[in-house]
């Protein structure tokens, strides 16, 4: 009677303690397996972002390459937000030793952001960022050489009610440029001068981001970072062309 007992509680601690095994195995399988999870969809969901964006910037340049009045761009915001952020701002100086002549010019960024990772549209270029720092996607449409020095502005800005969409829902994002908003800046002293040397200063929120992209040209030369701004140049260039085109940005 005592034996048998001893092994009924035996038996009901064996119980237990397999029980308990079972448990914190599905326990840390599940939040194992449900951070991993979340991960792969925040990845998947920049990814399509980045995609939609590949397309937005096509859109944009068949405007200014083209003269295309409008272009729309469907983008899926799912559990993130869309957004128009504050003003980067682009300075172009030309300087010829002894006259300096300059042009400024604001472009807001798209920006479709997660909370941990963020996609980024300016100017062209398209960044993407996370916790670890940005890479570039997307080139702007910048050449920077002793040869030339061309510099397309997209100066994107609102043109709508609304500039922030969250939650999850699809996004119509509806690019339009009224008549006359494009425009080429001729420099006189590029004009008048046999070479010059160009100056793009650029204050944004990413300067780092925006030094590897100016300082990637192999005839150019970025100083260091001051604050939010980053001053890159090429000397002796022949030619110098500015051109902005101004681009409203609804979201439907």
């Amino acid at each position: 009677m005592i034996g048998g007992t001893d092994r009924g509680v035996s038996d009901t601690l064996g119980f237990v303690f397999i029980f308990a095994l079972i448990l914190s195995t599905v326990g840390l399988t599940f939040a194992l397996g449900f951070g991993g999870l979340q991960d792969t969809r925040d990845f998947e969901r920049l990814n399509n972002a980045e995609r939609a964006f590949d397309v937005m910037g096509d859109n944009f340049d068949d405007m200014v390459r083209r003269g295309a009045p409008s272009r729309a761009t469907e983008v899926k915001v799912a559990d993130a937000q869309l957004r128009l952020a504050d003003a980067t701002t682009f300075n172009v100086s030309v300087d010829n030793g002894t006259t300096t002549e300059s042009v400024e010019f604001d472009a807001q960024p798209i920006v479709y952001d997660t909370g941990d990772g963020r996609i980024v549209y300016v100017n062209g270029a398209i960044f993407r960022e996370d916790a670890s720092g940005s890479v570039i996607v997307r080139h702007s449409e910048f050449i920077l050489s002793q040869e030339r020095v061309l510099l397309p502005i997209v100066a994107t800005r609102s043109a709508g009610d609304t500039n922030t969409v969250g939650g999850t829902t699809t996004v119509l994002v509806r690019a339009q440029t009224p008549e006359g908003q494009r425009g080429s800046f001729g420099l006189t002293v590029a004009e008048t001068t046999e070479t010059v040397d160009v100056t793009v200063n650029v204050t944004s929120q990413r300067p780092d981001a925006w030094k590897r992209e100016l300082g990637r040209h192999t005839d150019v030369s970025c100083d260091p970072i001051v604050g939010n701004s980053v001053s890159c140049s090429v000397t002796g260039t022949q030619r110098t062309y500015v051109q902005q085109t101004l681009v409203g940005i609804t979201f439907e």
